[in-house]
């Protein structure tokens, strides 16, 4: 079955396409293009592919050939490129605000609870399992980081052979913070949970890894235009968080505007991604996620 598939399939065969071609490729399907060579280093810069989701969001995809609506310009497709930009930058500011305060509510409480070194004390974690999960996180971040902290510990200590935990978090990226957070023990995550405004921890966590794909999208470059997104937030019931439509931008948004003000730390990010949004009227609201 497996060979009759793939006997199916067609070979991939288009050929190469200059920036000029592209241009000329779009023009032909209707869009209205004032300056083509503008257009074409554009597309240089930029690159099709990474455009290539705004052309086909406006493209009569039920027509044979696939034309554009028509009045559709090539500066408006740019819009919707720089729209979904600053929303990426507005959300990523954002989200790094909320990174370094988790990571600090972590290194306190873990610290006020076991010390200095954390880590080697099984009853921090949800078991034994849990703790040499956490264990192996942590010491790939300290035998992989450049900071001179690390340097500085490496070079002066001997025993632990890591740095403490407020050292330790400065190394931390957004990913590893929510591995090591899943692996503490209950009563610890729902400390770190009630200082967020979060009265449950496997809420909490949810959040988090809601966050840190969200967080990912934005530092690759990725689009936040027309995405749905597969790491939801659970609604904390208690809070009515998030109103917001599932799989949405917003319904993230809104947990991480939860979350920052319970902290003592408001962004408003959900009002200031909506006025970013209302900026662009070549955006409809829907497909940014509001």
């Amino acid at each position: 079955m497996a060979l009759r598939f793939f006997m199916a399939l067609i070979p991939y065969a288009k050929a190469h396409a200059t920036a000029a071609q592209r241009v000329a490729h779009l023009r032909a399907r209707g869009l209205v293009v004032t300056r083509p060579n503008v257009a074409a280093r554009k597309i240089e810069a930029i690159g099709y592919e990474r455009l290539r989701i705004y052309f086909l969001s406006r493209r009569q995809t039920n027509i044979a050939g696939k034309p554009f609506v028509p009045g559709t310009r090539y500066h408006d497709i740019i819009r919707l490129y720089e729209c979904d930009a600053r929303l990426r930058a507005a959300c990523f500011q954002a989200v790094g605000q909320f990174e370094l305060l988790l990571r600090n509510s972590m290194s306190e409480t873990l610290s006020a609870a076991h010390g200095s070194h954390p880590y080697y004390i099984t009853a921090a974690f949800k078991d034994a399992s849990a703790n040499l999960a956490a264990l192996q996180s942590l010491a790939r971040v300290y035998d992989n980081s450049k900071d001179r902290r690390a340097k500085h510990y490496r070079d002066t200590y001997g025993t632990p052979v890591m740095p403490p935990i407020w050292t330790m978090k400065e190394f931390l990226t957004f990913g590893a913070t929510s591995r090591i957070l899943q692996c503490l023990a209950g009563p610890l995550k729902t400390q770190i949970a009630g200082q967020f405004g979060v009265g449950s921890d496997l809420v909490f966590t949810n959040w988090v890894e809601a966050l840190v794909d969200l967080r990912n999208i934005c530092a690759h470059h990725d689009r936040l235009f027309n995405r749905s997104f597969q790491k939801q937030p659970s609604r904390l019931r208690s809070a009515g968080v998030p109103s917001a439509q599932p799989k949405t931008l917003k319904a993230i948004l809104e947990c991480l505007d939860h979350l920052l003000t319970q902290r003592g730390s408001p962004s408003e990010i959900t009002d200031r991604v909506h006025r970013v949004i209302l900026r662009y009227p070549e955006m409809n609201p829907a497909e940014a996620g509001y």
